[in-house]
């Protein structure tokens, strides 16, 4: 049990010498700060976080980006939000105007306009056979003989001469 008495001896130490220092007057505080100070030694590293500075830079720049992109993907959803409705508008639009415009070339809607116009239907048909006319081919150019001698106009005997001079022709030699 010594050692417990000890304890409490030395917190009534400290105890007294707090309330020392708070009960002393001005006089005695003087005393004290006069009193030569004993240095402090700083412990646990640099007061400035500056091994910090860059995870924080760090930290902050994927904060921005973060923010920046998501400011972006919310203003892509609107203008994609305002195209699908503008998409919409323009269906309602070009739907609205393919019934306008089958109404207005309806063949009813024709007649009318006709017999406003003082047009009347006919009160009979009538039909018109056409004849068919025979297809004539036209009679096949004159083509050199073996011996070289041309009949017919003058381009007939310069193919054959050209045709000659550079071999049979695809024809020729096709025909022999």
């Amino acid at each position: 049990m010594p050692a417990k008495n000890r304890n409490h001896e030395s917190y009534d130490e400290v105890f007294d010498a707090f309330a020392a220092i708070e009960g002393a007057s001005d006089d005695d505080l003087t005393v004290l700060a006069t009193r030569p100070r004993r240095p402090r030694t700083r412990r646990g590293g640099p007061r400035t976080p500056l091994p910090l500075l860059p995870v924080i830079g760090i930290c902050a720049g994927i904060g921005i980006a973060y923010v920046s992109q998501t400011a972006h993907l919310t203003q892509s959803t609107y203008q994609a939000a305002d195209l699908a409705v503008q998409q919409r508008q323009l269906q309602a639009e070009a739907q609205q105007l393919d019934a306008q415009l089958a109404q207005l070339s309806s063949s009813a809607r024709i007649d009318a306009a006709a017999q406003q116009l003082g047009m009347k239907p006919p009160a009979k048909w009538n039909y018109v056979a056409a004849v068919q006319e025979p297809v004539s081919v036209p009679p096949s150019p004159a083509l050199a003989d073996s011996s070289g001698a041309t009949t017919g106009d003058p381009v007939q005997r310069l193919v054959a001469a050209l045709s000659g001079t550079f071999g049979p022709s695809e024809a020729e030699a096709a025909g022999r």
